[in-house]
């Protein structure tokens, strides 16, 4: 769960983070309210909705996710989430802005926390679709960056274009993502046919193995 470290007077721990953010992972939050209703509001969204029967819990304390979550652009709803918050900072980044080495200082702000009172009846919140699209590329650009690390001959933007041409072939399941993922970079250049989408993702993956392998024996012929 979160840590939640009240700055002291002589602001040691702000000027750690600025000096040295990545060994202080977190959020500098800004607010007018008392601690007590900060703390209460900063626990109330930890749970959520997504549907009418998922709930789940949103790590926004994490500077990954808050770079996906806290950057929609859509007033209504991150006024919401915002609530007492007046000002968020945290360095960070998307799972793309590690890979490229651009992690960087973000600064979120709400003018609508100086009129945010706290509600009386405190319900869980819903993600919108906004922020579940965010959280689903968030989920999405990880597993992407655990596959690609473990490879050095491909990009992460062909790596990515392979993974979304991958799901289009139904390939879904993380374990049948990353085979597929291995077997397109083994052959980046091919053009892949059209496969059809009965039986399972192992014999559609097989199928495609197959074609790629008879390719390049025919091609090796030619040559």
């Amino acid at each position: 769960s979160p840590i939640w470290l009240p700055p002291s007077s002589s602001s040691i721990i702000l000027e750690s983070m600025h000096q040295a953010p990545t060994e202080w992972p977190g959020l500098i939050i800004e607010s007018h309210a008392t601690e007590e209703v900060l703390l209460g509001h900063l626990r109330h969204i930890l749970f959520v909705h997504f549907d009418t029967e998922r709930r789940g819990v949103l790590r926004y304390s994490s500077p990954t996710t808050a770079s996906y979550f806290f950057t929609i652009n859509d007033e209504n709803t991150s006024s919401l989430w915002m609530g007492p918050i007046s000002r968020l900072r945290w360095f960070g980044g998307t799972w793309f802005d590690l890979a490229h080495n651009q992690l960087r200082w973000f600064n979120t702000q709400a003018e609508s926390a100086q009129r945010w009172t706290k509600p009386d009846e405190q319900k869980t919140f819903h993600i919108s679709e906004l922020h579940e699209q965010a959280l689903q590329r968030q989920q999405k650009e990880h597993f992407l960056y655990l596959w690609w690390q473990r490879q050095s001959a491909l990009s992460l933007t062909d790596a990515s274009s392979f993974l979304d041409e991958g799901m289009q072939y139904g390939f879904v399941e993380p374990d049948v993502l990353n085979n597929y993922l291995s077997l397109r970079a083994s052959y980046p250049n091919d053009k892949l046919p059209v496969i059809s989408l009965d039986g399972s993702a192992e014999e559609r993956l097989e199928r495609l193995r197959q074609h790629l392998t008879s390719h390049l024996k025919d091609k090796e012929l030619r040559t």
